[in-house]
């Protein structure tokens, strides 16, 4: 009874170890499939990873084409600002010599200077002495202009950067059309510093009062001078 108890203690040995042998083979046999899947793991991670980094990469470098063509429209924009204040001087300076030509209306405060033949003239004396002449007229028309008047009108005419002023006996010719005395010279732009140009002592009014021309100055207000046409006056 002792062997058989024997062999029945060994035949469960061998069942055992058979059973964790078969068991440790096929654990054996699985652990290539398990290594199998992580390196597959691996690679998709790897991918993944690489993607990402090339992802930044590309960012950057759109970043940086971002800044440099920003920096371009911001170069670009100054240049035409520079360009806009330029142009903008040159409308003004158009538009100053339109106004000396006569090509634009103008409208504005100003003065009128009145210049009149003497009142009274001697017997003995030359009449040429005691009446206006156009010398005296073009006194009175550059310092108006010299003090920044942006025009000048006589009677109503306005006066064109050729026009041509001449005396004809009592009479004062303007681009051809003859004016008596009183001769109105009005001129739109600041009266207190036309005003004062005219009037200063030993200026322009003294100078024609000594010479026996009468002569009244006075501030207006809106004035009107229409523009120039081609070929009228």
């Amino acid at each position: 009874m002792k062997l058989k108890g024997r062999h029945v203690v060994i035949s469960l040995i061998l069942l055992v170890s058979g059973f964790l042998v078969a068991y440790s083979y096929q654990q054996a046999k699985d652990d290539p499939k398990v290594v199998q899947l992580s390196e597959q793991k691996w690679e998709k991670n790897y991918e993944y990873r690489k993607q990402a980094i090339d992802l930044v990469d590309k960012n950057k470098e759109l970043r940086e084409e971002l800044d440099a063509k920003m920096q371009k429209i911001q170069d670009l924009e100054a240049e035409l600002s520079s360009k806009e204040e330029l142009v903008g001087q040159y409308v003004d300076q158009k538009k100053q010599l339109q106004l000396l030509t006569g090509k634009l209306a103008v409208a504005g405060d100003g003065v009128q200077v009145a210049l009149n033949d003497a009142n009274y003239i001697p017997n003995e004396e030359n009449a040429n002495n005691y009446i206006v002449h156009e010398s005296h007229i073009h006194k009175v028309v550059n310092e108006l202009f010299s003090a920044g008047a942006k025009a000048v009108a006589i009677n109503g005419q306005r006066i064109m950067e050729d026009s041509f002023i001449a005396c004809i006996g009592p009479v004062i010719s303007v681009d051809g059309v003859e004016y008596p005395a009183p001769f109105i010279i009005s001129a739109i732009g600041d009266p207190e510093v036309l005003f004062p140009s005219i009037t200063l002592t030993n200026g322009v009014k003294d100078q024609l009062e000594s010479e026996n021309i009468e002569v009244n100055i006075k501030k207006v207000n809106d004035l009107e001078m229409d523009a120039n046409i081609a070929g009228e006056r």
